[in-house]
Protein backbone atom coordinates (compact mmCIF):
# COMPACT_ATOMS: atom_id res chain seq x y z
CA UNK A 1 0.00 0.00 0.00
CA UNK A 2 2.73 2.69 1.01
CA UNK A 3 4.01 1.45 -2.66
CA UNK A 4 0.91 2.33 -4.41
CA UNK A 5 0.37 5.59 -2.69
CA UNK A 6 4.38 6.81 -2.96
CA UNK A 7 3.92 5.75 -6.94
CA UNK A 8 0.80 8.09 -6.90
CA UNK A 9 2.45 11.17 -5.20
CA UNK A 10 5.02 10.88 -7.70
CA UNK A 11 2.70 11.62 -10.43
CA UNK A 12 1.47 14.24 -8.89
CA UNK A 13 4.60 15.89 -8.66
CA UNK A 14 5.41 15.10 -12.18
CA UNK A 15 2.16 17.32 -13.31
CA UNK A 16 3.02 21.02 -14.28
CA UNK A 17 2.84 23.61 -11.55
CA UNK A 18 -0.57 24.72 -12.25
CA UNK A 19 -2.20 21.05 -12.23
CA UNK A 20 -0.12 21.17 -9.19
CA UNK A 21 -1.91 23.79 -7.43
CA UNK A 22 -5.08 22.59 -8.09
CA UNK A 23 -3.53 18.89 -6.38
CA UNK A 24 -2.14 20.12 -3.40
CA UNK A 25 -4.73 19.31 -0.90
CA UNK A 26 -4.74 15.66 -2.60
CA UNK A 27 -0.79 16.08 -2.63
CA UNK A 28 -0.96 16.91 1.09
CA UNK A 29 -3.31 14.07 2.09
CA UNK A 30 -1.01 11.45 0.30
CA UNK A 31 2.14 12.87 1.80
CA UNK A 32 0.63 12.18 5.39
CA UNK A 33 -0.52 8.61 4.51
CA UNK A 34 2.37 7.96 3.25
CA UNK A 35 4.26 9.23 6.67
CA UNK A 36 1.85 7.27 8.59
CA UNK A 37 1.85 4.12 6.39
CA UNK A 38 5.97 3.97 7.02
CA UNK A 39 5.28 4.86 10.66
CA UNK A 40 3.05 1.83 10.98
CA UNK A 41 5.66 -0.44 8.46
CA UNK A 42 8.74 0.47 11.50
CA UNK A 43 6.01 -0.51 14.08
CA UNK A 44 5.34 -3.59 12.27
CA UNK A 45 8.43 -4.53 11.67
CA UNK A 46 10.09 -4.26 14.99
CA UNK A 47 10.03 -7.18 17.24
CA UNK A 48 7.17 -7.82 19.81
CA UNK A 49 8.24 -7.29 23.62
CA UNK A 50 6.40 -9.46 25.85
CA UNK A 51 5.68 -7.22 29.34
Amino acid sequence: MLYIIESALDEVEAVSRDAREKLSRLETVMKSTAQNLKILKDKLEQPATNG
